[in-house]
């Protein structure tokens, strides 16, 4: 019978395995990341400034998309409105609006389905359809993406970022789209959907300015105005990502690649 003897750790052995512990822990976010090759959409970002993401996700309806732009006019707030190239279609006129009146375009796509069940081929495809689109009406380079639903994989992620695309997600959610009131959607953006997770610098919040959510015209003007009063400003996505240090979760990170 072998008998194995079991040498005790040296002390630097011992330091070693507890300087790799120490950084697994402190970057434990970051480690996940490498090992699991896991990639994410941005869903905030870490700012020193007051910043707060507004954005808005259009895919049908013909009322409340320009009483929402109306409101950010009064407010001297611009914003970020992704648009599903099909409404975009129908609707030059709001769209070449939204351009002038300082509002930054993203696409959210063409049809209105979770493209993380679509081939890399087909989500490049529905990508590409719907840039040429928004592109040639609002006559701004498209690079930012709302995948519908929020339905995202590695794959959309990976065909997304390959496009010259940036996958932004949320933080903050009004659920307008529920219809619970505007008293509700008011507190869900300043409140948050759990006490003390309301809008803060960096954050992202999301609205819809289709005609699922009627009660976002009514709360929207309250919840400029405590914003502002809390010295927040509400800027569109772009803005908030070149006044970022990085976006959050790490795995959102991603390489920055231009658009051919």
């Amino acid at each position: 019978m072998r008998i194995v003897v079991l040498k005790k750790p040296s002390g630097r052995s011992l330091i070693l395995w507890g300087i790799l512990i120490f950084v697994l822990l402190a970057y434990r976010e970051n480690a996940i990341s490498v090992f699991s090759n896991k990639l994410k959409p941005i869903y905030s970002a870490n700012v020193s400034s007051q910043a707060i993401g507004l954005t808005f996700d259009i895919s049908w309806g013909e009322n409340t998309a320009v009483p929402i732009l109306d409101i950010l006019k009064e407010e001297g707030i611009r914003a970020t409105f992704f648009l599903s190239s099909p409404w975009a279609g129908k609707h030059e006129q709001i769209v070449q609006r939204m351009v002038a009146d300082g509002h930054e375009i993203g696409s959210h796509g063409n049809r209105h389905i979770d493209l993380n069940t679509l081939s890399a081929n087909e989500i490049e495809r529905e990508i590409k359809t719907a840039e040429v689109v928004l592109e040639a009406i609002s006559h701004q380079k498209i690079n930012l993406i709302r995948a519908p639903n929020g339905a995202y994989d590695n794959k959309l992620i990976d065909t997304a970022n390959r496009l010259g695309y940036k996958v932004i997600q949320w933080s903050v959610d009004s659920l307008d789209w529920k219809r619970p009131g505007p008293d509700a959607v008011i507190n869900n953006v300043l409140n948050g959907l759990k006490p003390g997770n309301g809008a803060k610098p960096g954050d992202i919040i999301l609205f819809h300015a289709s005609d699922s959510a009627p009660d976002t015209v009514q709360a929207l003007p309250a919840v400029i105005q405590k914003l502002k009063a809390k010295g927040y400003s509400l800027i569109p996505i772009g803005e908030l990502l070149k006044q970022s240090s990085e976006t959050w979760p790490p795995e959102s990170n991603l390489p920055p690649e231009s658009k051919e």
